[in-house]
């Protein structure tokens, strides 16, 4: 089964999806998440408490597996117990130059650690991620691969 972690910003399109998602748990594809993904759902205020609990119950449904991010870094993020002291090799070469983007860069790190194709909505990321090599998709293109093995095997 081939390996997929949501950029964060993928979440609040989950619903109109999910369906589409689950089906691919059987036989596609295996979830991954990080106490990052985690830690901004959470931070969703409470005026959207019904949006941050639907995402969290949806990333549960698809039995999405937790995994530490896979280098320390000192941001508040890194969590002891779900942190790698990894050589940040990714992560460098996904950072911007003015650090606008650590929370990317880490998920981006992990993802290639976890040997997951990423998924975003996120035009700079997808671009900085196929520069270098790593296996990334836009959200449609993924929704689309989904839609093309469900026709296949119907």
């Amino acid at each position: 089964m081939k390996k997929i972690m949501f950029d964060s910003n993928v979440f609040d399109r989950l619903p109109e999806i999910i369906h589409q998602i689950k089906k691919s748990t059987e036989t596609q594809y295996e979830y991954y998440i990080t106490t990052i993904q985690v830690e901004e759902l959470c931070e969703i205020p409470d005026s959207k408490k019904d949006i941050r609990a639907r995402n969290i119950l949806m990333l549960a449904d698809l039995r999405a597996k937790l995994v530490p991010i896979s280098l320390f870094i000192l941001n508040g993020r890194a969590r002891l117990g779900y942190a790698r002291f990894g050589d940040g090799i990714v992560y460098n070469k996904i950072l911007k130059n003015n650090n606008g983007n650590i929370d990317d860069a880490v998920i981006a790190d992990t993802a290639v650690y976890e040997g997951c194709t990423l998924i975003t909505e996120d035009k700079e990321l997808h671009s900085r991620m196929t520069n270098n090599g790593y296996d990334v998709m836009y959200l449609t293109e993924f929704i689309s691969t989904i839609e093309d093995l469900t026709k296949e095997n119907d």
